[in-house]
């Protein structure tokens, strides 16, 4: 089996892990979460740089939901643009590796009064020593684009921003554990299913991803796995922008991947995969087989999520089993070759 296929079937246990690790430090969050209550801080800021950006997504809807003041900023333009903005904020700050060189020189360079969270799956790294609080992934050693690891930040999150928002933890517990089992479900059978699909995806010179909400997350992260691995120029968007002006694009050679998310704009993202189909895009639909098939647009079936907040880990695998087949068939060696896993280099 290959490396990018062990990392990629790894991921259910990356999200249980996760889940299970980050009751280890419930009590230190809690202790946060109290001083939140009490107005000690003035705001709260996320941010990352690559997928850890993206993977904030889910966890900013929802706390912006719960009126948080909660502003979610790439890493970079923090450091460069807006230090002052984290004066008296708790600040998390995403980072796989926790080397990452914005991570680190942002961890450096803030304010005395800023409370750092760290979300790493190293406790050893110079993010983590730096900070106040390490909420710990468990993705383990991966040496390819982030797949299991990806996954494990979305569960850590998930739990975090659970835990700000004061809802019942244990519940959302339940709710992980049972993504988990969706993904493996889904990956038994996904390798396969995927192959056909992968290889008329591979025909095409470009490759469009589209959601809407928590899984624009997942629109996002997907692109980059397939710039990273298949080599093929792919691009995510929120599918409400790609209606103003990108779909001028579409045509036989773009393919398009439309996954449903959300039930709140579901019927919007299917009915963009049918009007995709219609212009002639070779289209993917990622959906939980409530509509029946869309004619001439290719289907995948996943296994619906608990939430909205939860779709973001659900519908990425698929993301990786099409790369996988794309990257076969455009003999992609899928792995890094002019970047690297860790960026050190800004």
């Amino acid at each position: 089996m290959s490396l990018f296929l062990e990392e990629m079937f790894d991921q259910p246990r990356a999200v249980r892990d996760t889940t299970a690790s980050y009751l280890n430090v419930r009590g230190e969050v809690e202790g946060l979460v109290e001083r939140l209550s009490r107005r000690e801080f003035r705001r709260i800021i996320m941010t990352g740089m690559g997928n850890s950006y993206y993977a904030l997504l889910p966890s900013w809807i929802k706390l912006n939901k719960a009126e948080f003041n909660i502003q979610m900023v790439e890493t970079s333009e923090l450091l460069y643009y807006m230090l002052d903005a984290l004066k008296g904020s708790v600040t998390v700050v995403v980072s796989r590796s926790g080397e990452t060189v914005e991570a680190v020189k942002l961890a450096e360079a803030v304010p005395k009064s800023t409370f750092i969270v760290a979300v790493t799956d190293n406790p050893k790294s110079t993010l983590a020593s730096k900070s106040n609080l390490i909420v710990p992934t468990k993705a383990g050693e991966e040496h390819l684009a982030a797949s299991k690891s990806h996954l494990a930040l979305l569960t850590a999150l998930h739990m975090l921003s659970a835990d700000f928002a004061r809802e019942d933890v244990d519940y959302e517990r339940e709710k992980l554990l049972k993504v988990a089992d969706i993904i493996e479900n889904y990956q038994r059978r996904g390798l396969n299913e995927s192959k056909y699909i992968g290889e008329r995806l591979a025909k095409c010179s470009s490759i469009v991803i589209v959601s809407r909400g928590p899984t624009v997350s997942s629109a996002y992260t997907g692109a980059l796995i397939m710039k990273e691995m298949a080599k093929i120029h792919c691009e995510g968007y929120s599918a409400a922008q790609f209606r103003h002006g990108p779909m001028e694009i579409l045509g036989p050679t773009t393919g398009v991947i439309v996954m449903s998310g959300p039930k709140e704009t579901r019927r919007l993202n299917v009915k963009m995969a049918s009007d995709a189909t219609e212009i002639g895009s070779p289209t993917v639909l990622i959906d939980y087989g409530k509509e029946g098939r869309l004619e001439n647009c290719m289907l995948i079936e996943v296994d619906e999520p608990p939430d909205s907040y939860t779709d973001a880990l659900v519908e990425l695998p698929p993301i990786y089993a099409l790369t996988y087949h794309i990257a076969l068939e455009r003999k992609a060696p899928l792995k890094f070759i002019k970047t690297g896993k860790v960026t050190y280099v800004e």
